[in-house]
């Protein structure tokens, strides 16, 4: 119990990463799912708002709704947890994109297709969706050329 509160006390964990760190400190597992359990009852760990926290993190970096999801996945957050809290964060994930390709590129429009795929790919790699890419380069994406 007190390597799983002193984790807890430094930053909040997902159950499941808690559970992977307190299994590599050597400690017996049905032990780990009793404090594990414990903790959630008291209150001191709660997937949900960890999931919560996960997204403002992403948000704060400017990233889009699919990375925040692979920064829970990779937490170790269950499906319903990730889900919900997409849909729970309000965020315009398309004024977010517009500002990283602001921020990134300028006002300026793509030179050509080859710096459009380009800032394409990277507004792609930052997690957002290609509707929410074309809004952020203004750009009708069935009219490309």
């Amino acid at each position: 119990m007190n390597h799983a509160l002193a984790s807890l006390a430094r930053r909040d964990h997902s159950r499941n990463e808690l559970k992977l760190k307190l299994l590599a400190k050597g400690h017996d597992a049905l032990e780990i799912e009793r404090v594990l359990d414990e903790c959630e009852a008291k209150g001191y760990l709660n997937d949900s708002r960890y999931g919560a926290s996960v997204v403002r993190s992403s948000v704060l970096k400017g990233h889009g709704a699919a990375r925040a999801r692979q920064a829970m996945i990779a937490k170790g957050l269950d499906k319903e947890v990730i889900q919900s809290n997409l849909e729970g964060c309000e965020v315009d994930w398309y004024a977010q994109a517009r500002a990283k390709a602001l921020k990134k590129f300028g006002a300026t429009k793509p030179a050509d297709a080859k710096d459009r795929a380009k800032r394409i790919r990277y507004l792609a790699g930052q997690g957002f969706s290609f509707d929410e890419i074309a809004h952020a380069l203004d750009f009708d994406p069935y009219d490309m050329e």
